[in-house]
This record gives C-alpha cells, sequence and structure tokens, in this order.
C-alpha cells in the first residue's frame, strides 16, 4: 500500500523544525476567519486519498509515500492548487474493491501537504498537516483516476464557558505528561512540544490522542467525537493508565 506513521511528529528525518511547530500549533498559528473560508470551500470539492487501518486525526502529521497511479496524478494536481486533501479510513471489507472505489468512513481528516519530495521515477514522499476534520456528504465524478468528494467541515463543540472552562483540565493533563516524562526520558522530545502553554485544548488533546490510542477504530470514534470534553477526559483516562504504568516500571 503506502508508508505512513502517524505518530504526533512523524519521522525525524522527514520534517523541518518549523512545519513541527507549525502543526502543533502556537496560538499565532490558530486559523483565522479567511482561512475558515478558503477551507470551506475547499471541502466543497476535495480529493479523497482513502487508507485503510489509517485515521487522521487533526493536528497530527502524516507522512506517505505515494506510488499509485491515481494517487501520483491526485497528488500533481493538488500541489498545483491548494495543496488540501482528506484520508477518509476505508471500511471493512474493502480489499474485494480496491481498485475501483470502496466504502468510506464519512468522517475524515484533511490537510494541506506541507513537504513534497518528488523522486525521479514519478512516485512522491509527502507530508500533510492536519488541518481539521469533514464529513463526506457525496462523492462527485471527477474527469480523474482518483475520487473526489463534496464534504462539509466537521467543528468541535465546546462547554458553557467556551475553552476557559477547560483550562483546569488541560493543566492536569500536561502535569500528567510531565510527570510520564520525568520517568521516561527516552519520550522527552516526542511528547515535551505537548507541554507548550499556548496549545489551544483541541491541538493538545488531539495530540495526545493520536499517541494513546490503542487501535483503529477506537481512533475512528475518537476523530467523530465532536464534543471536546468527551475527548478531554478520554485522554485523560488514557494518561492515567500510562502514568501508573510507568511508576509501576520505574
Amino acid at each position: 500500500m503506502v508508508w505512513r506513521d502517524t505518530s504526533l511528529l512523524g519521522r525525524k528525518r522527514s520534517l523541518k523544525p518549523n512545519h513541527v511547530m507549525g502543526v502543533l500549533g502556537r496560538s499565532e498559528d490558530v486559523l483565522n476567519t479567511n482561512d475558515i473560508g478558503n477551507l470551506m470551500a475547499a471541502v466543497e470539492s476535495i480529493p479523497l486519498f482513502p487508507l485503510p487501518g489509517t485515521v487522521f486525526i487533526p493536528h497530527t502529521l502524516l507522512p506517505l509515500h505515494v506510488f499509485e497511479p491515481r494517487y501520483r496524478d491526485l497528488v500533481d494536481d493538488v500541489m498545483g492548487g491548494s495543496k488540501i486533501l482528506a484520508v477518509p479510513r476505508l471500511r471493512p471489507g474493502w480489499e474485494r474493491q480496491y481498485d475501483g472505489s470502496p466504502a468510506v468512513f464519512e468522517t475524515a481528516g484533511f490537510g494541506e501537504i506541507i513537504q513534497y519530495d518528488p523522486l525521479p521515477d514519478g512516485r512522491a514522499n509527502i507530508v500533510i498537516a492536519g488541518l481539521g476534520r469533514l464529513r463526506i456528504r457525496r462523492e462527485l465524478q471527477p474527469d480523474s483516476l482518483y475520487r473526489v468528494a463534496e464534504g462539509s467541515i466537521v467543528s468541535d463543540t465546546y462547554p458553557e464557558g467556551g475553552a476557559r472552562a477547560l483550562d483546569a483540565s488541560l493543566r492536569r493533563l500536561r502535569m500528567m505528561l510531565a510527570q510520564i516524562m520525568a520517568g521516561r526520558l527516552g519520550l522527552t522530545e516526542r511528547l515535551s512540544p505537548l507541554l507548550d502553554k499556548h496549545l489551544e485544548a483541541a491541538q493538545l488533546v488531539n495530540g495526545l490522542g493520536n499517541m494513546l490510542l490503542p487501535d483503529v477504530d477506537a481512533r475512528q470514534r475518537f476523530l467523530e467525537t465532536r464534543s471536546i470534553v468527551t475527548r478531554v477526559e478520554l485522554v485523560e483516562t488514557m494518561l492515567a493508565g500510562a502514568l501508573i504504568d510507568a511508576v509501576a516500571h520505574a
């Protein structure tokens, strides 16, 4: 299929430092009104790069090795335009129809190609930065080998009081993360960017969920969960389990 690594920071050799911080997002990287408007227009007709066993969570990086002719065409086309594409997960049973248009999950992550390394034989290595998630309303009939869909952006829902109502929960997450790092120094490079207090709730929670979720079905449910409170609670439970494990093996 394609090589992929859905870890938060990807493979170090594939990424430039400014790309890493841009995806994790400091306060100045948060989308403004114009960005949102452009994204809403982009997802009205967005190329699809379906993958089995992969759930693309916003605010993470997805490196891919592209070699199939239809996806080489897709990448060539988007690099000449918005650089934006969606990566839906293929539904079980996709093997029987892979060369056609097997069913995909309607909720998918989408993002922008931030690194493009074409190879002499037409293949390419790319890195996609997760910008958000969308719901596929219907597939279009493009004049291309690859699939294109009409989508709509899926936004998060916040508690009464907005993002500030989550401040205490985010402090707990960072405290637990720091405790885990203190006991496992090998994780420092990978996890320390998540301690940045400038990260917004969705950026922190999605980054943690991307690393902690155990299987593809759990990741899909996480992606489909609009409530930021529910996602915070899930991540906090998983961090607590990881902290207990770290203490037990200290």
